[in-house]
């Protein structure tokens, strides 16, 4: 079997915009997963659901969806591996790309191209990845295989072959909050119609890292590096500046409001903390890292005054509040976000008995104007002082 292998690059340009995922020129059937077929997701290794997905070997990657349930621990945006919202949609997959002494067993993705591929000519080979919030590791080889032929293996062992293009990899995918872009340009040999995501690495040559749990989770985390993939497309370009990746820092409906208000000097320590906001992404449950420098803020001012005692208020946007009426786990997002900032304060070494939580939902919102950016506004934690 004739087979070639792609590496790829991932490009760290920072952008607030949607990916412009087309669908029209993609080789890829189903390239968002949006497309399921078959019941309701239940478990894990459901990729088999998602139309014109499998995997190669007995290790059936992952698929989850906003509309599984949170007790099928393949739901969105909570699930087994962290907590991520579908870059596009309300699907994604999720592979297992390397584990500790390698214990378990790796997971690829596989999809058949709506049309082989011509001789000589360039394709653009790219899909989004995110790190798993429970991943103990993160590594750099996430790679896509191309082959004349569907590859099939009826055990769980990993897929390694040479690589037979330059090795553009030149760093790990650790980043758990952002949808990082994976692309590379691609000659055919001719006749490739088999697409496969994955780690093709020999374990003893797979670079890996620790990562750190994030602030607020409190899951065990696992002892190996999980992605969440999702956009994946392959289409024909004319020349190699038309294959670009980016990282994501989140579609338009997911920003998170970082504008830097400035406290007047002359408060005191009691009138900064009663002004200070903390802001989430949508769904997002966990302390966000943009809001580190936030919380150290408040973290010195209680210290300053050790009377300051505070109720944390957790709100929620309009969209949101809507979403409950089929995700019955949302309802208690806004006590949630309160909660993992109370976490936050706590292990930052605050007294716990200083801090109560409280949650107003979307009942009270700072901006009705409807606009991403408006309610980005409302996904907050507010601060009351409490006498």
């Amino acid at each position: 079997m004739r087979t070639l292998f792609l590496s790829l690059a991932v490009i760290g340009t920072t952008i607030t915009f949607a990916q412009d995922f087309d669908l029209d020129r993609n080789m890829v059937p189903n390239g968002d997963f949006e497309a399921v077929e078959g019941k309701k997701l239940k478990r894990a290794g459901g990729i088999i659901y998602a139309t014109g997905w499998g995997s190669p070997t007995k290790e059936n990657a992952d698929l989850f969806s906003e509309g599984a349930t949170v007790e099928s621990n393949v739901s969105s945006p909570k699930n087994f591996a962290g907590e991520q919202s579908a870059l596009s949609g309300i699907n994604y997959a999720g592979i297992r790309m390397w584990s500790y002494q390698n214990k378990e067993p790796r997971s690829y993705l596989q999809s058949k191209l709506v049309k082989p591929m011509k001789k000589d000519s360039l394709y653009c080979v790219r899909y989004y990845a995110t790190l798993g919030d429970l991943s103990k590791y993160s590594t750099g080889e996430l790679g896509a295989y191309l082959s004349k032929q569907k590859v099939e293996k009826d055990d769980e062992s990993s897929l390694t072959y040479e690589v037979k293009v330059p090795n553009l990899r030149t760093k790990l995918y650790d980043d758990m909050f952002s949808w990082q872009g994976v692309c590379g340009v691609y000659k055919a040999d001719g006749y490739e119609q088999y697409l496969i995501l994955g780690n093709f690495a020999a374990t003893e040559k797979t670079p890996n890292a620790k990562t750190k749990r994030p602030r607020g989770e409190s899951r065990p985390q696992m002892f190996s590096a999980y992605y969440y993939i999702d956009n994946v497309e392959v289409y024909p370009i004319k020349n190699r500046g038309e294959c670009t990746c980016e990282q994501l820092d989140k579609a338009e409906s997911e920003y998170i409001f970082s504008w830097k208000g400035t406290n007047n000097p002359s408060w005191r320590p009691a009138e900064k903390v009663d002004n200070q906001v903390f802001y989430f992404k949508r769904f997002q449950r966990s302390f966000d890292t943009s809001m580190e420098e936030r919380l150290n803020q408040m973290v010195d001012n209680m210290e300053l005054d050790p009377t300051i005692k505070v109720k944390l208020v957790g709100h929620m946007d309009a969209t949101e509040m809507e979403r409950t009426r089929v995700r019955p786990d949302l309802l208690e997002l806004a006590k949630e976000r309160a909660a993992a900032v109370q976490d936050a304060l706590i292990e930052a070494g605050i007294d716990a008995a200083r801090i109560s939580v409280d949650a107003k939902a979307g009942d009270v919102p700072v901006d009705n104007s409807g606009t991403d950016l408006g309610m980005s506004k409302n996904r907050r934690v507010e601060i009351e002082l409490v006498k």
